[in-house]
């Protein structure tokens, strides 16, 4: 199917200039010309041709850390089996889409492989929803965050195993759990559980696969750790200094803070967490803060993650509201939009693949009416979401769009 976008501003992840009075090109799924109106040779008589009625035009977000599954409080009448938690976790992956976040990164997924069925159903175009990659069940130690008491890793051979049969389950990058967290109620948060040669040997096993590496961290002395074997990405970072955060950007190690977990404590306060973990997140909030200006201030890598058991906070997708937190700090909103963007698909192994609005890229395309390079909160007013070429959301184009389940829009040319 042959689509042409006009009138419209391009934002294209890459960090440069917007492109004012632009045409985008589509055949099928993927992007074949971006450019200036006056450049253009094309015909608006080919194919399908959308009036985007001067909106600002980026490619569709990423969320780098999600647990689709996750809840704090049980809904009432929900069931804690597999198949309420697909159906959950469906419902949830839709909202994100239909926010504007087109790709999610699944860093933990309870047993079961409800994350795999809904990554290859979306892939396969069997149903609609973001992208997905996922890491399956998170790597432990015996004991350590996100244990279950069934797959607990003890020594270099046991994460070397575990990583094995993740990448043999189907897992897109490794999860590696390596301190404690806000969720255990008899450790500490920055407590260090997973010891230097189990990293490296799970590191290793997964960039042999060409996987990346995520762990969870929040001490700087875990951070140095990781980075020196060779993690991809500190997902946290509650207490970083600035020391681990030179180590990171020196290594090429990415920072996914996911400050929003530490930035409102009254949010987790009203889902009702339990005292314990109140008190955590209280712990962290000055503290993560200072980590994530100290990496804006020394240029480390950075992307976008979220980690909240909710997918909307003070009324925008939570995705956006990172990027609004870490705006107040003092990030500028061309370079979150790159982070959310063209540097997540990097660190997921999709260099020139999607993430950027450029030729030979996937078809990723969202819309807003005001620029968001002017202020990122612009990002709360998607109102027209394509993915792989195929639109899902059009509250634009069309001057009467019709309302489909979960708050969908679509229409075909």
């Amino acid at each position: 199917m042959y689509q042409t976008l006009i009138n419209c501003n391009v934002i294209d992840g890459s960090g440069s200039d917007t492109i004012d009075d632009a045409v985008v090109e589509l055949v099928g799924e993927r992007i074949q010309w971006v450019g200036r109106r006056e450049d253009w040779t094309g015909s608006t008589e080919d194919g399908c041709v959308r009036d985007m009625k001067g909106a600002y035009i980026l490619p569709g977000l990423w969320d780098m850390h999600v647990h689709l599954s996750m809840t704090v409080l049980k809904e009432e009448g929900r069931r804690d089996d597999l198949p309420s938690d697909t159906l959950f976790s469906y419902r949830r992956a839709l909202a994100f889409l239909d926010a504007g976040v087109t790709s999610l990164r699944l860093v933990g997924s309870p047993p079961g492989g409800m994350d795999f069925a809904l990554r290859d159903g979306i892939a396969a175009g069997r149903y609609m929803g973001p992208r997905i990659l996922t890491a399956g069940q998170g790597i432990a130690s015996t004991g350590g965050h996100g244990y279950r008491g069934d797959e607990g890793c003890d020594g270099p051979y046991e994460f070397r195993k575990a990583a094995r049969k993740r990448l043999w389950e189907g897992a897109d990058l490794i999860k590696i759990m390596v301190t404690g967290g806000m969720g255990g109620r008899y450790e500490t948060y920055d407590a260090s559980q997973t010891l230097a040669d189990e990293v490296r040997a799970a590191t290793e096993v997964a960039h042999n696969a060409g996987r990346h590496v995520a762990g969870h961290i929040a001490s700087p002395q875990a951070a140095i750790m990781c980075a020196e074997a060779g993690v991809n990405t500190v997902e946290h970072g509650y207490v970083l200094d600035e020391r681990s955060l030179s180590v990171m950007a020196e290594r090429g190690t990415a920072y996914v803070p996911t400050l929003v977990v530490s930035w409102d404590p009254s949010y987790w306060q009203e889902l009702g967490v339990a005292s314990w973990a109140m008190d955590k997140i209280r712990a962290v909030h000055q503290p993560h803060r200072r980590a994530v200006e100290l990496a804006l201030e020394l240029g480390t890598p950075m992307a976008i993650g979220t980690d909240l058991p909710t997918a909307h906070m003070d009324g925008a997708i939570v995705t956006v509201r990172e990027m609004e937190i870490i705006s107040e700090l003092g990030a500028q909103p061309r370079d979150l939009i790159g982070w959310a963007s063209t540097v997540s698909a990097d660190l997921c192994g999709l260099k020139g693949q999607v993430g950027e609005l450029a030729p030979g890229q996937m078809a990723d395309i969202i819309a807003v009416p005001d620029d968001p390079a002017e202020s990122i909160s612009n990002l709360r007013d998607v109102r027209f979401v394509m993915t792989g070429g195929r639109v899902v959301k059009d509250l634009l184009t069309r001057a009467a769009p019709v309302r489909l389940p979960e708050g969908f829009f679509t229409e075909d040319c």
